[in-house]
Parts: C-alpha cells; structure tokens; sequence
C-alpha cells in the first residue's frame, strides 16, 4: 500500500507549486465515491471508478494502479470533500474559487497535490470538493453571476459575483436522510414518477407552511411506516428539502440558481426547486469535477 509521505491535510495555503508536465492524473473523493482520469493536458485519455473504503490514499492508489501506461512518476492533482476538521487548507470569502490553496506532497513514488476550499466565519462553513467544482463551472460558464447549489453529502448553497464566492449556507440534508431514514422503516429512494413527486411537494408545503412542526411530521412518518410502500421516502425527502429550501430562500429567491448534484440529488433537488417556481440550470456533478480539476492543472501549468 502507497502512503503519502506529508500529510496533505496539514499542507500550508502555498499558492499553486510550479510543474510542467502535459501527463497528469486527475482526481475526485466526494459523497463516498472516487473517480481518476489519466490525462493529457485537458483530455480525459481512461477513467476509473470505484467506491470508497474510508481510506483515501490506499484508495487512490488502487484506482491509479488500473490505468493502463500510466508511469510511476505521473503528478496527481486530488480534490477530497473530507473536512478534516476546521479550515486547514482552506480560505476564507468573498474569495476567488481559482485563488484556492494547494497542499504539495506525494503518493509513492507520484507528486501529488491536494486543492484546498472555502472557509466562512458567519456562518460558521468548510467546503472542498464542493469549491472545486464552482470551479468547473465557472470555467465553462465565466462572467455568471447568481448562486450555485452543490448537492452532496453536504449541500452548499454559493452567491457567485464577478467570479467569487462571496458567502455559502451549507446544509446537512442529505445526512439526515439517511441517517433518520432507517429509524422510518424507508427503503432506499425510489425512482421518481409523477405520483412520487406529488407526495415529495405534498410534504414541502407541509412543512414550509409550518416549520416547527418538522418533528411532528416525522413522528408521523415513524406511525405510519406500515402503510407507506414507496411513498415513504418522497415524504421524507419533501419534508427535509422543504425545510432546507425555507432557510436557503435568501440565496435562490430571485437569482439564477445552478445545481451540480449526483443522482438521485440532481432529480430531487430539481422537482424542489420546480416547485419553488425557481429556474434552474442543471449540470453534471462528474463533469464539472473534472473541469475544476482541469482548470486548477491549468493554473499551475501556465
């Protein structure tokens, strides 16, 4: 097993270390799951896949190890969602998400660096791998302004100006899905009909209208597991997504509102905010990792 030999964690805000190399390997840790490309300068040349196994660096080396010609000394450039606790690694908004700090290690016998986040005092808030991919999107979309939602493990809502993150709410929705989930006798969630998107809004005005009573609409839940088949878990989802659109109103109302989220978030997410009357403009997660991964290689390369 390959073992950074810094702790990349610890590594200082140092600005983008100079490198030139037109070979590199891309990587992206989010949401339990982890993707590497090998690549030549902006093209993806292989990708791979697999979940995660809580060990991040063991499992990147397993992932760089299927490559096919991928030699020993090829540089890596990693975005990991893990906060690590604090904000080591990070800085702090307003901020320009190219501005991002970057630790400088390696993996074996690969340089490896690691990109930093965002940091916020008011509300206290980390994000990582969230950061890297506003980056993408604002790599392919410059010059937008409005608010960027990155559903996640971790949901972040980001107000976007002239290129800067200038302040985020972030949400542990998602998490507390799965964590009450469980606790309700619901299943995993089921794919979204017409029907199943009636009951997560159903649930949305329930909760929007009368929020403190979200406890009392669980308990509720709880009773009535025996009898909720696959509606369950849209109920859920509607009560936690409403509550979260309700304290996120000050960042979607009246802006223009993009969402990088994985499935199933991206569909859930969008039927909220379609029900919020609220225009979104959807995007693929994986893909804007990628291209804050490219446009950090960029940065560096330049």
């Amino acid at each position: 097993m390959c073992a950074a030999s810094a702790d990349p964690s610890s590594a200082s805000p140092a600005g983008y270390p100079a490198i030139k190399s037109a070979n590199w390997i891309a990587a992206d840790h989010a949401d339990g799951r982890i993707m590497v490309w090998l690549m030549h300068e902006g093209e993806a040349r292989q990708q791979v896949s697999a979940q995660s196994s809580g060990e991040l660096m063991a499992d990147v080396t397993a992932m760089i190890s299927e490559l096919r010609d991928c030699p020993a000394d090829t540089p890596i450039l990693l975005s990991d969602d893990s906060l690590r606790g604090g904000d080591t690694g990070t800085i702090t908004v307003p901020a320009k998400v190219a501005a991002r700090p970057m630790g400088d290690a390696t993996l074996g016998t690969h340089p490896l660096r690691l990109l930093g986040g965002l940091s916020q005092a008011t509300p206290p808030a980390v994000m990582r791998g969230a950061c890297n991919r506003i980056a993408g999107f604002l790599s392919l979309n410059p010059d937008w302004d409005g608010v960027i939602c990155v559903a996640g493990a971790t949901t972040h809502w980001a107000l976007i100006s002239a290129n800067e993150v200038v302040s985020f709410q972030s949400f542990l929705t998602p998490q507390l899905w799965h964590g009450l989930a469980p606790c309700l006798g619901i299943g995993g969630t089921p794919v979204y009909d017409r029907a199943q998107r009636a009951e997560l809004t159903a649930s949305m005005d329930t909760v929007q209208s009368k929020p403190e009573a979200l406890a009392a609409r669980l308990a509720e839940l709880q009773a009535t597991q025996g009898a909720q088949g696959n509606t369950g878990a849209a109920r859920l989802w509607g009560l936690l997504l409403g509550a979260e659109l309700s304290a996120a109103r000050p960042y979607w109302l009246g802006q223009n509102v993009a969402l990088i989220a994985p499935a199933p978030l991206d569909t859930l997410y969008q039927a909220a905010l379609d029900h919020q009357g609220v225009p979104v403009t959807r995007t693929d997660a994986d893909r804007m990792a990628l291209a804050g991964l490219v446009s950090a290689w960029r940065a560096m390369t330049s």
